[in-house]
Parts: C-alpha cells; structure tokens; sequence
C-alpha cells in the first residue's frame, strides 16, 4: 500500500513537472513571436503609423536602425535610406490653380518616385505621409530622423504673385555639408529638368529674419543634420509649364526623373532597371565655411541699344547688355511706350552671355521708346536706358483691307453717279399724265443706295483722316 502511494506520488510530480516545463516553453515561443512582429513592423516603415496618427512620438516607435534585410538584403549599417516629403496635405491644400490643387499632384510624383527607387539595389524609401494627412514641418523632419534618413527630398509646385515666373528650381540649406549636398543632388536635378524641357530658375538659398534657412522643411532638417533639398518641379501658373503636369502621367513622370537624380547622386544600380550608376561623376562642392547668402541686390547693369529699324514693318532689333555677378540673368522684358506696358517675362537666351539681339514689334502710328528690364535669378530687376525712335506710320494688315473696301464702296458709287448723269433717271421719270412706270420704285431705291454709300465712304475716310491727327498730336507733346 506504501508503495503504491509513493508510486502515484512520482506520477503527480512528474506530470507537474512536465506541466511547468510546458508552459515555460509556450512562454518562450510566444515571446520570440512577439519580438518577429515588433521587428517586421519596423521592416514595414514607420510610414503607416504617420499616416494614420499624424503625430509622431520616436520615444514610444522603434526606430529605423531596426531595419535589416531591405534594399537588395544588404545590413541596416550599409543600407541607403532615403525619406520622401509630399509637400501639403489635409487642410494644407498648396498652391490651387484651375482644376489643380498641389497636394493633390506632390502626392502622385512622391509615390512614383518610391516605386521606382525601390528598383535599385540597397536602398530603403519611406514616405512622410502617403495619403491626405496634414503634418507639421517639424513631424516631417523628426520621422526622418527617427527612422534613420540619410537624405530627406521635399515635393513641391510653385505660383508665382503675378502670374508671371516659370521654370524649375531647387532650394538648399545656406550652411556647411547640408548646402553642399544638397547642391550637389539638385545639380543632378537640375540637367534633367532641363532636358525634360523645363527653364531652369536655378539652385538657392534663402535666409529668414533670424539668419537661418528661410524654408521650414530645409531648417528643420538641418538642425537634425539631414542634408534636404526642395524641390519646385514648375509653376502652375504659367502657361509655359502646364504642358509639363496636365497629367498624371506626366506628374508620375516627375516621380521616375527625381528617383534617377536619386541614383545618379547616390551612385546607385539596378538589374531590374537595366541601369548602373556607380562611375557617374556627381559636381564637386565645396563645404562652405561662411552661411551662403542669396542674392538680395538687382542686376549691376542693363543697356540697350537699337541696331535696326524697319518702318515698314514695325520691326525693331535691340542689343541687350546685362549682367549680375551673384545669381545671373534669368528673364527680360521690353517696353516700346516707356515702360507704360512689357511684354511678358521671356527666357534670357544664353545664361553664359551677357549680351544678345532681339526683334520686338512696334505697333503703328506712334513714336516708339524702347526700354528692356532684366531679371536676375531672385527675380530682382534693372531698368535700361530709353532709346527714341522716329515715328512708325506704317499700315496694319487690317487697316489695308478697311481701305481696299472703303476703296471699292467708292468705286461702286461713282458708277451709280455716272449712270445717273447719262439721262438714265429723266428717262426713267414720266410725263405729266403719263402713267408712272413700274421700274420708278427700283430706279428711287439704286439712287438712295447710291447716295448711302457715298456717305459710308466719306465716313471712313473722314474717321481715317481725324485718327490720324489724334496721333500726330499725340506724338507732338511727346516730343515737347
């Protein structure tokens, strides 16, 4: 009986045993799980917890050093990462012209931009926000940081005040390795805006009141030591630039051309693509020692002179000399009534020279002054010199058709005249108890026509005549 006792006993505490250690390795399994899902999360990117909760908070996230395996399986430490900012979003519309709202289309162009990135080997790209959530500039730049950002690009699209700017441009810290990575990167940018066909407004800074960068997205980044550059594909405002984002396509095409600014700044490669960067020769820049100023003064000259001028045209050539020492010419305009009305901002057409001709239409009937202003690339300007020119009296294409037809109306009633003084109306006029002829009504209407015409005629020519005084006046005050 004692031995059967002790004998269930041992059952009892070795099936405890057993159950203890059960337990404690179900514990252990589901622990390693847990740690696989925390890590896998991270692996997703720390894009979706943006998204979704606008707020970002690196104490209670794991950061991004956490990431292995991604970019083409190379480790964390040897992995490019690189972080996208879809300028505006939520309330914060952006610029709005038309059918056309910049949050909208900044979104469209980081998207594809990622996607194509993330065809290159070791790699990783994450977005600040990937649907329309407003963040601050600030939480923009902390998730950067938080999940290791190497480089962080701002998306945007411009407007200009009046209307008026066009082409591309890039914006960049004012200080130390920030400003000479990033124009580095937006070099590359640069050519290919160009050779996608867009004007180049160049490569900047901006400094605010305090002396530091102007851009929130660009000064937040560099107080956290990430290189940033701002990116303005085009102006959507002008005419000149929509061919280039009346699509998505177009707009997805922006995406593909800054993910390969990307890869030719980063010296990246890609068997998927078909493409390897690794021997491209990115521009030499120097680390500045100084803050990198903009341009706050206008151009240090502007003259013209006129080398032609056809007065049976109205054809004017001008000669324009310009030139700014800090940021170059960028756009002219030109004047043929003293600066009262210019024509649109044009391309100035070598940046490398700071002498061209051109060939302006003078309209008629006027005493031209020529005046040219030149824009460097802070859009500041210098007005030239005034050059006078005899007046230009020559006939419009529609003022020789309006004489042709007064010509003709002339034509046709001294016809009329002349019928009438051959007899043919005592003919067509009765005698007295004759009856009255049926063809007396139309004989009335053809001298009434007649006579209509005769007063048009004179009518033009008179109004031909006394606008023609009006101007001769005109230019008679002017000259006094």
């Amino acid at each position: 009986m004692v031995d059967f006792s002790r004998t269930v006993m041992r059952l009892l505490l070795s099936g405890v045993l057993a159950g203890i250690l059960f337990v404690c390795a179900g514990v252990s399994a589901l622990d390693g799980s847990t740690g696989s899902m925390t890590v896998s999360a991270a692996e997703k990117g720390m894009t979706e917890m943006t998204e979704t909760d606008g707020d970002f908070d690196p104490e209670t996230e794991t950061t991004g050093e956490t990431d292995t395996d991604a970019g083409g399986g190379e480790s964390a430490d040897d992995t490019l990462c690189i972080v996208i900012d879809p300028g505006h979003g939520g309330e914060n519309l952006g610029g709005e012209y038309e059918d056309y709202t910049e949050k909208e289309m900044t979104i469209v162009v980081a998207r594809a931009m990622k996607e194509e990135l993330e065809q290159y080997e070791g790699v990783t790209v994450y977005l600040t926000r990937d649907g329309d959530q407003e963040l601050s500039l600030d939480e923009r730049c902390e998730f950067a940081e938080h999940v290791g950002a190497d480089f962080l690009f701002c998306l945007h699209f411009n407007m200009s005040e009046h209307h008026t700017l066009f082409g591309a441009e890039c914006w960049v810290s004012a200080f130390g390795e920030n400003y000479s990575k990033g124009y580095g990167f937006a070099s590359v940018e640069m050519e290919l805006l160009q050779e996608l066909g867009l004007y180049s407004r160049g490569i900047k800074t901006r400094l605010n009141d305090r002396g530091t960068d102007y851009y929130g997205i660009i000064r937040h980044a560099t107080e956290r030591d990430i290189p940033c550059v701002l990116i303005e594909h085009c102006h959507l405002d002008q005419e000149n630039d929509k061919p280039y984002y009346d699509h998505d396509e177009k707009l997805k095409a922006f995406g593909r051309l800054n993910a390969t600014a990307a890869a030719k700044y980063f010296n990246l490669r890609s068997d998927v693509l078909g493409v390897d960067y690794s021997d491209y020769q990115n521009v030499a820049v120097d680390v500045p020692e100084d803050v990198v100023e903009p341009d706050r003064t206008e151009p240090d000259f502007c003259s013209i002179e006129v080398l032609e001028q056809n007065a049976d045209t109205g054809e004017v050539t001008v000669q324009v000399s310009a030139a700014d020492r800090d940021s170059g010419m960028l756009y002219y305009a030109y004047s043929y009534n003293n600066g009262e009305r210019f024509s649109e901002l044009l391309r100035w057409p070598d940046r490398s020279a700071d002498t061209f001709c051109f060939t302006m239409q003078v309209p008629p009937h006027l005493v031209p002054r020529i005046v040219v202003n030149g824009y460097n690339g802070y859009d500041l300007f210098t007005t030239s010199n005034v050059v006078s020119l005899p007046a230009m009296d020559y006939q419009t294409p529609e003022e020789i058709a309006a004489e042709r037809a007064a010509n003709k109306i002339v034509e046709s009633i001294s016809e009329s005249v002349k019928r009438i003084d051959d007899g043919n109306l005592m003919e067509a006029i009765p005698a007295d108890g004759e009856k009255e002829p049926a063809g007396r009504d139309g004989l009335l209407i053809a001298v009434c026509s007649a006579c209509a015409l005769l007063v048009l005629g004179m009518a033009l020519s008179m109004g031909m005549i006394l606008r023609g005084r009006r101007r001769r006046k005109r230019r008679r005050r002017r000259k006094r």
